[in-house]
């Protein structure tokens, strides 16, 4: 990643325009995934500002890294659990699975191919929907971020195996479901 080791060294310099470059390319990934962590999209807007406002002001003092990705998906997702702590709202695993259902999930359409019917991104997205937060938080990261399971570890805090067994047991739970649901649309279609 020679080239986030660059971008990231003339941002530490005071490069305001390698700031911008960080800013343009980085929202949007560091937006999507918070929305699957917070409900408030405009309290998410704050923390992503916040997150950035102080990453300019610390930069003489902010360490090296060759993966920006990953350490700004790192840094927004401990900003908002300490934003959730000091306003004391927590979310839930139900709350959770309340607002995925509510919300567009591009990772349901990241998983199968781009030719995929309206039909089956539902389905896709009602399976989605049945795994739990961190099923749905490491495929979020694997298949729509596209990070390896080193950087997944890095952003969920947990080990390297750990990535490759949850990550693992996901897409198994998923395949899973996805046969299921094929075959009794199948059957349903051959009994009419």
């Amino acid at each position: 990643m020679e080239k986030d080791t660059l971008l990231w060294q003339r941002f530490k310099e005071g490069d305001r325009t390698a700031f911008e470059s960080m800013i343009r390319i980085y929202y949007r990934p560091l937006f999507e995934y918070g929305r699957k962590i917070m409900h408030d999209p405009d309290m998410l807007k704050d923390c992503i500002h916040d997150l950035f406002t102080s990453l300019w002001e610390r930069r003489a003092s902010i360490g090296n890294t060759d993966h920006i990705k990953p350490y700004l998906l790192t840094s927004l997702r401990n900003r908002i659990f300490k934003e959730k702590q000091r306003s004391d709202l927590l979310v839930t695993i139900e709350d959770w699975q309340e607002e995925a259902i509510m919300s567009e999930d591009a990772v349901d359409i990241k998983i199968i191919s781009t030719d995929a019917t309206l039909e089956n991104e539902h389905r896709i997205h009602h399976i989605m929907h049945t795994l739990t937060r961190r099923q749905q938080e490491i495929i979020h990261l694997k298949f729509y971020e596209n990070l390896s399971n080193d950087e997944i570890a890095v952003v969920m805090a947990i080990s390297r195996p750990a990535v490759s067994n949850l990550l693992h047991q996901s897409l198994k739970l998923f395949r899973e479901k996805w046969l299921s649901l094929l075959c009794m649309i199948i059957i349903l279609f051959l009994l009419f």
